[in-house]
């Protein structure tokens, strides 16, 4: 079994359930199987989404993130014919990203959204109401279970397709 098959089965494993009500004592556990599940969903975009020229895809981390933990494990991965990179440093050149995952709401700025969507970078967070605010993929807790909220129309502004497969996914705001 190859690389990407082995974490696709660990996305498969993780994505049935995150139960909110456990006990105390399995809070630590939870969280990180939240954010490892959170680092999967994120290389699984690099595979999902299109970009106008990419031959590497850089995921970058900005801020303070229990995901941080998780990158290192996607780099050098390969997807397709691209070759996935991490970059968990605080503040990340927002250039070398075509993924930029942002853990502090108050980063989603008009000149983040512009940047964004003139360099092809997709934007993506756990922040409540992130697609709303322009940003293009949230996560999101319901049921006990990661979901997806993508904003079709930021995506589209920044010349990103996302396939149908992951759309199929998700909840679209517009």
């Amino acid at each position: 079994m190859n690389r990407f098959a082995k974490l696709s089965v660990v996305l498969l494993l993780l994505s049935v359930s995150v139960c909110l009500s456990r006990p105390a004592a399995a809070d630590d556990a939870l969280v990180s199987r939240e954010y490892q599940l959170k680092a999967l969903y994120l290389f699984h975009f690099v595979e999902l989404t299109e970009w106008p020229k990419a031959d590497q895809v850089t995921i970058c981390l900005w801020g303070d993130s229990p995901l941080r933990a998780y990158l290192p494990a996607l780099d050098g991965q390969q997807v397709g014919g691209s070759t996935v990179q991490a970059v968990s440093e605080p503040l990340p050149e927002m250039a070398r990203c075509q993924i930029l995952f942002l853990s502090d709401p108050h980063t989603l700025t008009q000149d983040i959204l512009n940047q964004a969507e003139s360099r092809h970078i997709l934007l993506v967070s756990d922040s409540e109401d992130f697609a709303e605010r322009g940003g293009m993929i949230q996560f999101t807790l319901r049921n006990n279970k990661l979901k997806l909220i993508v904003n079709l129309a930021a995506v589209k502004r920044a010349g990103l397709k996302l396939s149908s497969k992951l759309l199929r996914m998700a909840e679209i705001v517009q």
